[in-house]
């Protein structure tokens, strides 16, 4: 049971992580790679 929390909570965090990348990049390739080159 423990565990069915720990990795579903882990799921939710990835799924906002993901869902904030998309959004501040616009989910547009362009500005993916732009950006990564930023951060790079």
């Amino acid at each position: 049971m423990k565990m069915f929390l720990i990795s579903s909570a882990v799921a939710v965090v990835i799924a906002v992580a993901v869902y904030y990348v998309l959004m501040s990049t616009g989910m547009d390739t362009a500005s993916v790679y732009s950006s990564t080159n930023v951060r790079l």
